[in-house]
């Protein structure tokens, strides 16, 4: 089944926002996808496979926003897309569609991240290595955080009273105190100082955090997995994985204390532990910015493989290769919603596909929908970026 369109890095911590019941519900099946080279935020109903429609994004005229992210407020009401060409963030309703209004922020925003509690969107500025930090209710920059740790910062993480930002230009992880927005500590691997390191990429693109509170971040230059119990404020044993691992996935649908970490030279997939051990599969490619988990389907994961135009599918347990699935084109990110749907951008031919977790099965593919569709996002699925 095919639809056609006339005319598109994650995140789920324990303070990301409510359950999926307090969004309304003519908005909670909503998906939304960005696309790089062109100014289209395509919307889709993930739950009845219809396209609903296609907005435009533009901020500058004449020159494309160059957008990276998507995120929704956790009660699903508001829409931000980064712009990271026009140094903005376009906010829309999420009902009408209708553009609010546009935030101007640092230098080539990318990623962002909600805490819900305190209503606040972090834009990550990666050429001001600098955060924005927005108050959704008045959309506008309430504060603006500069700390020599910033070294390109590429996400935001939050767990208690702090907020965890990576830098992928740095050795660090930076600790921000929420009660006064100032760095109070690093989190550096076993054998480093914090600082800049040397190659491009080199530190950390994302610390995703677990259900329990355990943040799991890959430092990309030495090959090295953080552990860290963010309730207990504990310090675990680094952990040794592939050459060049993008990032840390882990399940927000489960209270498992593991991480999946694809490493590009050696395509494989390491399944990391709180405890130490790790478990080396060779599951991934050369290219992997993605590892998505399902509610549906809770002993698979699914790795997007995007230079081999694949998601496999493998046991979380041994490894082993369940199902390929060929998508046709480049993967990017993706988002997995809690009625086990993948939604998946497929950026060299413009196209969405759905997936059925539990199936296997493609239910629907969305074409034209965008010039190199980069990112997906819904209230309460597997949000996530590059």
């Amino acid at each position: 089944m095919t639809l056609l369109l006339l005319a598109a890095c994650g995140q789920t911590p324990s303070d990301s926002g409510p359950a999926d019941t307090d969004v309304p519900t003519n908005l909670r099946d909503r998906a939304f996808v960005v696309s790089e080279e062109s100014d289209e935020l395509f919307v889709f109903d993930h739950a009845s496979l219809a396209a609903i429609d296609s907005v435009d994004t533009n901020v500058v005229p004449g020159r494309v926003n160059g957008n990276h992210m998507a995120m929704v407020t956790p009660d699903g009401r508001k829409v931000y897309v980064s712009a990271s060409e026009a140094d903005s963030l376009v906010v829309f309703d999420a009902a009408s569609l209708a553009r609010i209004t546009t935030i101007p922020v640092g230098r080539h925003a990318t990623h962002t991240a909600f805490h819900a509690d305190r209503s606040e969107l972090w834009v990550m500025n990666e050429d001001d290595s600098s955060i924005s930090v927005v108050d959704t209710l008045s959309d506008t920059v309430v504060h603006t955080l500069t700390d020599p740790s910033f070294v390109v910062p590429h996400f935001a993480q939050f767990s208690g009273a702090y907020a965890y930002v990576p830098s992928i230009g740095g050795n660090q992880i930076s600790v921000v105190d929420l009660a006064t927005y100032a760095v109070v500590d690093t989190i550096v691997p076993e054998g480093l100082v914090a600082g800049a390191c040397s190659a491009d990429p080199c530190g950390f693109a994302d610390a995703q955090i677990g259900p329990n509170g355990v943040l799991f971040a890959s430092h990309i230059e030495t090959g090295r997995v953080v552990v860290y119990d963010t309730v207990s404020l504990t310090r675990l044993p680094d952990v040794t994985v592939g050459p060049l691992p993008w990032s840390a996935f882990v399940d927000p649908f489960s209270d498992d204390d593991v991480a999946f970490v694809p490493s590009w030279i050696t395509e494989t997939v390491t399944r990391v532990g709180v405890d130490g051990a790790a478990s080396i599969w060779t599951a991934g490619d050369a290219e992997v910015y993605g590892v998505n988990f399902s509610p549906t389907a809770p002993d698979a994961a699914f790795v997007l493989n995007r230079v081999r135009n694949e998601v496999a599918v493998i046991d979380r347990a041994t490894g082993v290769r369940l199902d390929t699935l060929a998508v046709g084109g480049t993967t990017e990110t993706a988002t997995t919603t809690p009625s086990g749907r993948l939604l998946l951008p497929i950026s060299s031919t413009g196209e969405v596909a759905v997936i059925d977790t539990a199936t296997r099965e493609e239910l629907v593919r969305f074409t034209g929908v965008g010039e190199y569709p980069w990112s997906v996002a819904t209230a309460s699925g597997q949000n996530y970026c590059h």
